[in-house]
Parts: structure tokens; C-alpha cells; sequence
């Protein structure tokens, strides 16, 4: 499947089957994410991987739209390391594991794996509580968390009328 019709493929997926992903499918979904852009080949992007049931249960806690972790096989949260951050533009590195996040959605939905992009960054409650659970450092920024499983259903195509596309398009100025 090539690259474009992988993101047309891709679906927001809130209910997953109770399936392992297979871990070269996982590996590939990390290699997707680590060869994502970043400014200055800073690469200020970290990953925690969580299988673990109890973990994915307590990331949903506190957060409604991370409820699809109750049935997910697993979650890749994406963090960014301040550490690695640009001195001169220091909140790059949102831009950056937004580019891993959605490069590892592109890489799953190529592999028939469905995905649901959680946004944590910049929400305050929701980064204590991720760095709670799972123990992050303070130099460490929790970004976003990616529900991963193989999808109950197909769920709706994106972009279904093609006025919105044309909409959206603005060509040369406003």
C-alpha cells in the first residue's frame, strides 16, 4: 500500500479487538516515528510503549477521550525531551512529535492496524497525570498518547464530500 492511500485509510478508532499486535508491526510503527522530521535533527521525541493492562487502564482515568484505552492492546505515548529542545524556538519539539505521531497513525493504518491519536500537551492535568503514572522526569514532556489495535469496525471515512476538500484548498493567497 502506498503512502497516500495508507492516510486515506486511516480511521480515528475508539473500539479495538481484543488481538495482539504483532511486535515487527510495532517495531515498524516505532521506526515510523523515529524517522519523522524534526527541527535541527533535534529528534526531541521519547516513546513509551504500554501493553501492560493495569498501566492503560490508569492513563484513562481522568481523561474522556483516552476512554479507547480500556480496549486497546496497547499505546505508544509520545513525549518530548526538553533537554533536546532549540534554545531559540524551545516548543519545537511539539512540532515534532506531532510529526512522529502522525508518521507511526501512517505506519499503522499501512499495516491494517487502526489508531486513536490522544492529545495530552498542553493540558496540565493530563501531563501530571501521565508523568504520574508512568513516572516521567521532569525534562520530559508528555505530548500525546496512541491507542493502537486492530479496529472493531471500519468507522467513517475522512473528508467523505469533496466541497470540503475544496474548500479547504486556497491557492496562491486567501
Amino acid at each position: 500500500m502506498d503512502a497516500l492511500e495508507a492516510i486515506k485509510k486511516r480511521r480515528s478508532v475508539r473500539s479495538f479487538l481484543d488481538t495482539k499486535v504483532e511486535r515487527k508491526d510495532l517495531l515498524t510503527i516505532l521506526e515510523a516515528g523515529l524517522t519523522g522530521p524534526s527541527a535541527c535533527n533535534r529528534r526531541p521525541w521519547e516513546f513509551v510503549v504500554v501493553e501492560d493492562r493495569t498501566i492503560l487502564d490508569a492513563l484513562s482515568k481522568g481523561n474522556l477521550a483516552a476512554k479507547p484505552l480500556l480496549s486497546a492492546p496497547l499505546a505508544i505515548v509520545v513525549m518530548g525531551n526538553t533537554d533536546k529542545a532549540i534554545r531559540r524556538a524551545p516548543l519545537y519539539w511539539t512540532e515534532d512529535a506531532s510529526a512522529a505521531t502522525e508518521n507511526m497513525i501512517i505506519a499503522a493504518s499501512s499495516l491494517s492496524i487502526g489508531s486513536l491519536w490522544m492529545g495530552v500537551w498542553p493540558e496540565e492535568e493530563k501531563i501530571r497525570r501521565v508523568r504520574e503514572v508512568l513516572s516521567v522526569p521532569e525534562n520530559i514532556v508528555p505530548f500525546s498518547i496512541l491507542a493502537l489495535g486492530y479496529p472493531k469496525d471500519e468507522g467513517s471515512p475522512m473528508w467523505t464530500k469533496s466541497e470540503d476538500r475544496e474548500k479547504a484548498i486556497h491557492w496562491g493567497k486567501w
